[in-house]
């Protein structure tokens, strides 16, 4: 049997504490290798441009302005290093940090709460999705766009029940298959729904985009409220 290569990381942390907790999670999988730390933004950077990199999992706030310096990361990755993957860790969800890093494209990118270090599988399959090019937002984010703005329209109220779960699934960065899995059905009527959401959503001429990337944004865009005042 081939030896599977691991998927090779860099964390960016400056809190000692959690950072020791994701070293724990990588160290415990085979699939992951951990190949470098770094406390700031500039740091970070510096590592990716010197070391063989598949994923960045960094901090969204973090030296030197604590601001979106994680969000920054991921757009120069975008421009120098496409095909590595960067996701964000954050105490809290927040859609519109969500919207900017998958502007126009989604692949390689993901999201996850800080607390999915209590979930170590959790944080391990995003390392895997994203090493691959996938998505990988995290369930509760999706849960919470789910659930809407009170007082909102329902802006995919031309969607059946069956493909609404099926694009929230989409946009937690699912594949068929793990759909189908948490769903409890099986892998042909997942295509069949992805189908009839994708000819639902005006997410123009089949071939032109990558489609569900274009679906993930589209949900995204229109099921997350304005920011909470302050």
């Amino acid at each position: 049997m081939d030896e599977v290569t691991p998927i090779r990381v860099i964390v960016g942390e400056d809190h000692p504490i959690f950072l020791k907790g994701l070293e724990g999670v990588i160290a415990s999988h085979p699939s992951a290798e951990l190949v470098g730390v770094a406390a700031s933004r500039d740091a970070v950077l510096a590592l990716a441009a010197s070391e063989q990199v598949d994923v960045i999992l960094t901090d969204l706030r973090m030296p030197p302005a604590h601001r979106d310096e994680g969000l920054q990361i991921a757009q120069r990755m975008r421009s120098v290093r496409p095909a590595v993957g960067v996701i964000l860790l954050s105490q809290f969800a927040e859609p519109s940090v969500v919207m900017a890093l998958v502007q126009d494209d989604a692949r390689a990118r993901g999201y996850m709460l800080k607390d999915r270090i209590a979930d170590p599988l959790e944080l391990v399959h995003a390392i895997e999705r994203v090493a691959i090019g996938g998505t990988a937002i995290d369930r509760e984010l999706v849960d919470m766009l789910v659930a809407g703005t009170p007082g909102r329209p329902d802006p995919l109220g031309n969607l059946g029940e069956g493909e609404r779960d099926v694009i929230a699934l989409i946009a937690e960065g699912l594949t068929n298959e793990a759909i189908a899995q948490r769903l409890g059905i099986g892998v042909s009527a997942v295509e069949k729904r992805i189908g009839s959401l994708f000819r639902a959503l005006p997410l123009g001429p089949a071939g032109s985009v990558h489609r569900r990337v274009a679906a993930t944004l589209y949900y995204l865009e229109r099921t997350s409220g304005p920011p909470p005042p302050g």
